[in-house]
């Protein structure tokens, strides 16, 4: 036979049936929400990741999957604040890489030591900078919005730009 659990029908919490005895609880202190459960209801229940868009709650008194309530006002401006922010600082960051990029370029044109390759990668970044300084300006418009926050229409992001996910310190060196 399986251990007995109870489930706590105010909290959603399953306990041992061994606190009852075992001094976690008195008689005094049980709780009144406590209800046997089915070792069914265990298996299915405790332990278990709900599934999508649940969470476990109470129905009729037992376990059940209910539906996870609707985000707060507060809570949808908390989630779209920070993907403005996220959005934010990976614009300011390609922007910032792809204008050190066509500087260096820039220096090795000046320098007239540019390679064939730097000199037709200058448009390419050039034109990648102009579309995420358009991209940022649009990003700074979000809020204006007239659905902001509940309904935001996000602009595209640039599909290219520099590889921000490499550190030119770990570069390996040429001569």
């Amino acid at each position: 036979m399986s251990e007995k659990w109870w489930f706590l029908t105010d909290t959603f919490n399953f306990i041992p049936d061994a606190w009852k005895y075992d001094g976690t609880y008195t008689d005094e202190t049980w709780p009144a929400s406590a209800i046997e459960i089915t070792d069914e209801e265990v298996a299915l229940y405790r332990g278990t990741a709900a599934p999508e868009g649940k969470r476990i709650g109470a129905l009729n008194g037992r376990p059940a999957w209910v539906d996870l309530p609707p985000p707060t006002p507060e809570q949808v401006l908390a989630a779209q604040s920070l993907l403005l922010q996220q959005r934010t600082q990976l614009a300011a960051a390609q922007k910032t890489a792809l204008t050190n990029r066509i500087s260096v370029i820039n220096d090795a044109i000046e320098l007239e030591m540019a390679t064939p390759e730097e000199e037709a990668e200058l448009p390419v970044r050039t034109l990648q900078l102009k579309a995420w300084k358009t991209y940022a300006v649009l990003l700074g418009r979000v809020t204006a919005q007239a659905g902001w926050y509940t309904t935001v229409v996000w602009p595209v992001e640039p599909a290219e730009g520099m590889d921000l996910t490499v550190s030119a310190a770990t570069q390996p060196e040429t001569v």
